[in-house]
């Protein structure tokens, strides 16, 4: 390729991407260092509690970030005491973007959830989020939260930070699921304490309709929309605002 004709800055440019050998759709999302195993690694936080690895030994995994769960960035899904949807949408941006401007330390055995994204425990992020106001505590087993991350979630809702702002209810709704989307098992949504983050199954049989408002009787509502419709152009008419 003969650039010798641009300008020595440029030349410059055009010559490093080619080394790199960086792809449009790459450069095109922000990058964040991440150490994984103690590896430094570029990485697209696409929200504000999970990841893709662009590079390196782990490059092309999905993750999801354990211990912890910012609301969903896709649209304006989750309601609350006095806030609206689109004032919480607005605040799981920040998750993300806070994500995005930090450079974290995550470890992992390996190990993948549900929807085979593979599981990574980031303790500086975690308390980030957490003492922003940014996350709340999210545990899927029996065990207990680390007192350190119980206490940094107190502390943002004590000082009515980020997601406290306006209104702490008893469980924060965190998935839902119609009965018609055919997973085995029993169905269920998933609602997870503001107090100790432990998970409870809300079981139903209940068929939601596209963009319905789902709430619980405790006040946490959140709008339902398909896996499958939650992006690019055929996202669900209510995730288009």
């Amino acid at each position: 390729m003969m650039v010798n004709w641009l300008p020595a800055a440029l030349r410059t440019c055009l010559i490093l991407l080619a080394i790199v050998g960086l792809s449009g759709e790459a450069l095109a999302r922000p990058q964040t260092k991440v150490f994984l195993n103690g590896v430094p690694a570029p990485v697209f936080f696409n929200d504000g509690d999970s990841f893709t690895v662009l590079g390196g030994q782990h490059e092309g995994i999905r993750t999801r970030l354990a211990g912890y769960n910012t609301l969903e960035s896709f649209g304006a899904v989750h309601r609350w005491g006095d806030w609206n949807a689109h004032e919480l949408y607005v605040v799981a941006k920040m998750a993300t973007m806070n994500a995005r401007r930090g450079v974290w330390h995550c470890h992992s055995d390996m190990n993948r959830d549900g929807y085979g994204r593979t599981l990574w425990t980031c303790p500086d992020l975690v308390l980030d989020q957490l003492r922003k106001g940014l996350a709340h505590v999210m545990l899927v087993s029996d065990d207990d939260a680390p007192a350190e991350h119980l206490a940094a979630m107190r502390s943002a809702q004590a000082e009515k930070r980020g997601i406290w702002a306006k209104g702490i209810p008893e469980f924060v709704l965190t998935s839902l699921h119609s009965k018609d989307e055919g997973y085995e098992g029993t169905n269920y949504n998933r609602l997870v304490s503001t107090a100790n983050g432990k998970s409870t199954k809300w079981i139903h049989n209940d068929i939601y309709k596209e963009c319905q408002e789902v709430c619980h009787t405790t006040g946490t509502c959140m709008v339902y929309v398909a896996m499958n419709r939650r992006f690019g152009a055929t996202r669900a008419e209510c995730l288009m605002h």
